[in-house]
């Protein structure tokens, strides 16, 4: 079999940002206008899915209310694909947790994961 390698002059993702130690520390993962199409999680705990939490703002808090919400089951890695994209204005946050849905209640993973963003500034 023969393999070919192509360079792309016009990518659809432009910027890869990657946390390597998501947790329930809230993130900084892209500011002003970006266009998301990707969210890849690695979760290495053994026990326990994950969460990633991302909030559409420029500041948050663990328990602050999220636009998206991703989910990866213990010992898994998971990959979230949008063709058309997802438009964002202001920026976004991201923070991992063992607990669906937003609120203080929130529980960190015993290990910390990490997730890849995939953007296009607009």
């Amino acid at each position: 079999m023969a393999v070919t390698t192509t360079t792309a002059s016009n990518p659809l993702v432009t910027t890869i940002v990657v946390d390597t130690d998501a947790d329930l520390t809230v993130e900084a993962v892209a500011s002003g206008n970006k266009t998301l199409y990707a969210v890849e999680i690695t979760n290495p705990n053994t026990a326990d899915a994950v969460y990633v939490h991302v909030i559409e703002n420029t500041s948050g808090t663990t328990g602050t209310q999220h636009e998206f919400q991703f989910y990866c089951p213990a010992n898994t890695s998971c990959y979230y694909y949008f063709p058309t994209g997802i438009e964002t204005g202001t920026g976004l946050m991201a923070y991992a947790s063992t607990t669906s849905g937003g609120g203080q209640s929130a529980t960190a993973p015993e290990e910390s994961v990490t997730v890849t963003f995939g953007f296009t500034a607009r």
